[in-house]
């Protein structure tokens, strides 16, 4: 027996990837007219009708599913994204994350051209010193040399954004 909850979960997903790897089809120029007027759908309101609600609804799945590749370090989240390895650096470095001044930041707010320069709302700790110094050894720099950002492509999805 099919479940019909899933399969719908699946069709929504697949029309945000539509959406989010953008058209020229007119489809797509209505939608972009009518929800994407503040740049893509993850920073778009829910919205009226029930089509884009239920997108809204399920987009926490293709998040989830879906690997970044940083390029310009514009768009992606450094906490909430998965960029750097195979979860979030939020669920990777909690004690960290629940520290930083700036939980929203995008990966080029803490890339300062030649080191991560991450601020924090108090002093770290000892334990918490060390956990930085390995977030900061993960990476030097996402988006310099190809290969490290290319290895980000391998899972289900790659979201190549600006």
């Amino acid at each position: 027996m099919i479940n019909t909850k899933i399969m719908n979960d699946c069709l929504l997903d697949k029309w945000i990837w539509k959406i989010h790897k953008g058209a020229d089809e007119l489809w797509f120029q209505l939608i972009k007219a009518k929800y994407l007027q503040s740049g893509s759908f993850f920073t778009s309101c829910a919205g009226t009708s029930q089509f884009w609600q239920g997108l809204h609804k399920i987009k926490h799945l293709f998040k989830w599913g879906a690997i970044y590749q940083v390029k310009d370090g514009k768009s992606i989240s450094f906490w909430e994204d998965i960029w750097l390895r195979d979860v979030p650096v939020k669920t990777i470095y909690p004690d960290l994350y629940s520290m930083c001044s700036q939980p929203q930041a995008k990966v080029i707010d803490y890339w300062d051209g030649t080191e991560w320069n991450i601020a924090f709302r108090r002093s770290l700790s000892v334990p918490e010193k060390h956990n930085l110094d390995d977030l900061t050894l993960l990476e030097n720099g996402p988006w310099e040399p190809a290969e490290k950002s290319q290895r980000h492509t391998t899972r289900k999805r790659a979201l190549g954004t600006g």
